[in-house]
């Protein structure tokens, strides 16, 4: 049972980071909005890394979820 446990926490702390990722998407698309898009070339970059990083946590979580069924 402590490994269902652990699996979940793990879940957890992943949709945390998840939902960090998504307000700092939110923010830099708010900026980009805001200022004009010529010189804000490494916004666009953070930008991109992090939909990188929230497509691979959501993945994550996923599978994370799925082995539970496993655990069980």
């Amino acid at each position: 049972m402590a490994r269902v446990d652990e699996v979940k926490e793990f879940i957890g702390f992943l949709k945390a980071v998840f939902i960090t990722a998504i307000v700092i998407m939110s923010s830099l698309v708010a900026y980009l909005y805001k200022q004009p898009i010529d010189n804000n070339i490494t916004v666009l970059i953070a930008l991109v890394l992090d939909i990188v990083v929230i497509i691979g946590l959501y993945k994550r979580i996923l599978k994370e979820i799925k082995s539970l069924r496993n655990l069980k």
